[in-house]
């Protein structure tokens, strides 16, 4: 089977400047609350990715990575040096799906994004990185 770069609506599936933002998500409910499990998080994604497609909508993919976050804080007698389960969810802004997004729209879709799953989950802070990317899609010939 040969690939080739994609094309959609006369888009290419390809954007040297692109951007990819990684959202850092810990699945313990505060600091030693009950841990979610990694199929929540990922039907409650797939819910929001039902809704919007009902409502005409478009939604945000993401390549969900197991991981751990590390960290220290203060308590009660000192010190705590802790750690958690966590998930590192990453999308590109895609040239084909989302090529009439400006990037400043795209980051405010992806950290609303980050909101939702914050608040459904209970966590106190939620962490979303930018990075720079070269992005290529391919598909079957």
């Amino acid at each position: 089977m040969e690939y080739k770069i994609a094309e959609e609506n006369g888009r290419e599936g390809h954007c040297a400047q692109g951007i990819q933002a990684q959202i850092n998500l810990g699945l313990k409910q505060g600091y030693a609350g009950f841990v979610q499990e990694k199929k929540e998080v990922m039907d409650f994604l797939t819910d929001l990715y039902k809704e919007a497609l009902t409502d005409g909508r478009s939604f945000l993919p993401f390549v969900v990575t197991e991981s751990v976050i590390t960290y220290a804080f203060m308590g009660d007698d000192g010190p705590v040096g802790a750690h958690e389960p966590a998930l590192l969810l990453t999308s590109n802004k895609s040239p084909l799906y989302a090529a009439d997004q400006s990037e400043e729209d795209w980051k405010i879709f992806v950290e609303g994004y980050a909101k939702k799953l914050a608040e459904a989950f209970k966590q106190f802070r939620v962490y979303v990185s930018y990075t720079r990317v070269e992005t290529k899609i391919f598909q079957q010939c």
